[in-house]
């Protein structure tokens, strides 16, 4: 795996955040796939078997990023991919000041590996992908 690094998946309603990050995944020798809202990432995780998940939680719905990092860890169709790492990536901290109040685990969703506050910072991102990704 030395030479082509692990396959990274972002699944973000945000065209601009998607362009942003790709570059820097790419810089770091990683295959970068992209998804612009749920459905087409499930399709794609699905598809593609990515190694990580880099996961938008406001997109369609408040709560897209959660019912689909719930879905990916205990859904039966995605039982090959059910240990891929999530990493939610939001800007709720930067539009309110604050974390996210929502807490999936006590609604019985199973909640990401990380989670990583816009704007991203590169270096923190890639330290952060590469912990799980040695896991």
């Amino acid at each position: 795996m030395e030479n082509a690094k692990a396959k990274i998946m972002i699944i973000d309603d945000d065209p601009d955040f998607r362009d942003a990050i790709t570059p820097i995944l790419q810089s770091s020798l990683y295959q970068v796939v992209t998804a612009s809202n749920p459905k087409e990432g499930k399709e794609k995780i699905l598809a593609e078997k990515p190694d990580l998940i880099l996961l938008d939680i406001m997109m369609d719905s408040l709560f897209d990023g959660f019912s689909l990092c719930h879905a990916i860890k205990t859904a039966k169709e995605f039982k090959d991919v059910a240990d891929t790492p999530v990493i939610f990536v939001s800007a709720v901290k930067e539009m309110t000041g604050s974390r996210f109040q929502f807490k999936g685990e006590d609604q019985g969703l199973c909640g990401p590996d990380d989670y990583i506050d816009k704007p991203v910072k590169p270096d923190d991102l890639i330290a952060r992908i590469e912990g799980l990704l040695k896991k």
